[in-house]
């Protein structure tokens, strides 16, 4: 495993070449992956509230056919962002 502080200088010299909207985008990642998976430990996390709402949510739209599909993953994720937005 990478040290902290190569890490730190990896992410940095990534984040330095984007421009402002793709910088904002993979903020606004890194917030949702935080939140949902990085700040709680082992199984504690499909215990939240956030996470038993998007489970039933998602099997409700699986039921109903409801779910989109993506040809790429820079698809999903765009798709995934504009609903952080709104």
């Amino acid at each position: 495993m990478l040290q902290t502080e190569d890490l730190k200088r990896r992410v940095w010299a990534e984040i330095e070449q984007l421009p402002a909207d793709e910088l904002e985008s993979v903020y606004k990642l890194i917030l949702l992956v935080k939140d949902e998976f990085i700040d709680v430990s082992g199984e504690e996390r499909y215990l939240t509230e956030s996470w038993q709402l998007a489970e039933r949510e998602a099997t409700e739209a699986y039921r109903r056919g409801g779910l989109p599909s993506y040809d790429a993953v820079d698809e999903m994720v765009d798709s995934i962002l504009a609903e952080t937005d709104e």
